[in-house]
């Protein structure tokens, strides 16, 4: 702007740029304006009285409007500069406000889930009941307290809620697609499949929308999370029997064995070197990487297949 207005009369380009640095000012910390306004100033040079070459020379800041104390007129400031910020932004800003109690946030009933257990891969899962009761926000609330370990008597800041909420969800939603994708990647004609939904269900969940219940859910959440355990916990078994299979061919051992003893012709080395040549026709690293799926993808489908039809 400062460049823009170079051909402009000096009020006009000190209006504008006067108009543009409040702006800036107007969303920062008290305490961080001085700074930002020492910063600034460092950055225009001003010709001296006089000279034939510039002179860094900071000019005078205007003095600084008092900052407004009436509630109502900081109210509004915080509606204007709050335009244009993304769901995100507004969110963050909603949840401080909450936990300093200027706001109340509207936690809507929903149905519970029956009380479980922890069910960890390749133990039998029970079947979610039919239906549940209503379940109030206080009762909500000590669920929340269970979950992360908190005592039952412990208050619980609205504010940090909606945060955590927000890095959870953030969490969540990047690791959906990864998981899913991965998985039809490994084994694209497997029997069973998690779809990606979260993307969709937790915004719908959360502003109200009855067609998606806890209930459902919590079961998505549950079938993303048996995904990502059964790809873990496949990782390291399929490295375990390919490790097994391999030995049972390549081995000095099994090598020895197949070529058989030297001869007066041929030595038992020259023989090693031709089994081993022999063993590793048409092998390469696509079929290996392709054997090491199909033990992955095994493992995986059948433990995802307990959890899908439970």
């Amino acid at each position: 702007m400062h460049a823009q207005l170079a051909d402009q009369p000096s009020d006009m380009r000190s209006e504008q740029l006067r108009d543009a640095v409040q702006r800036e000012i107007s969303i920062l910390a008290p305490q961080e304006r001085d700074g930002f306004l020492a910063d600034l100033i460092e950055q225009f040079p001003t010709w001296s009285a006089g000279g034939s070459g510039p002179s860094v020379v900071a000019p005078r800041a205007k003095p600084a409007e008092p900052e407004p104390t009436d509630p109502r007129a900081l109210a509004d400031k915080l509606v204007e500069a709050c335009r244009g910020l993304s769901e995100g932004e507004r969110g963050a800003i909603i949840a401080k406000l909450a936990g300093a109690g200027l706001i109340q946030v509207q936690v809507k009933e929903v149905a519970a889930p029956p009380a479980t257990k922890p069910t960890y891969v390749g133990e039998p899962v029970a079947a979610p009941a039919a239906a549940a009761a209503p379940v109030s926000a206080s009762a909500a609330a000590a669920e929340l307290r269970k979950a992360i370990g908190a005592m039952p008597e412990a208050p619980l800041d609205q504010g940090r809620v909606l945060e955590m909420a927000t890095i959870l969800a953030e969490f969540t939603l990047r690791l959906e697609p990864w998981a899913c994708t991965y998985w039809k990647d490994i084994a694209p004609d497997a029997k069973s499949t998690v779809f990606q939904t979260l993307n969709k269900d937790l915004a719908r969940y959360a502003t109200g929308d009855e067609k998606i219940t806890k209930m459902q859910l919590s079961n998505n959440v549950y079938n993303l999370r048996s995904l990502i355990s059964l790809l873990m916990k496949g990782v390291v078994e399929a490295g375990k029997q390919f490790g097994r299979d391999h030995l049972q061919k390549f081995s000095v051992e099994e090598i020895k064995k197949a070529a058989g003893p030297g001869s007066l012709v041929t030595s038992e080395d020259v023989k090693c070197w031709r089994q081993y040549v022999k063993l590793m026709e048409g092998t390469d690293a696509a079929v290996i990487e392709k054997r090491l799926k199909q033990l992955l993808a095994k493992d995986v489908d059948a433990g995802l297949g307990q959890v899908l039809r439970k």
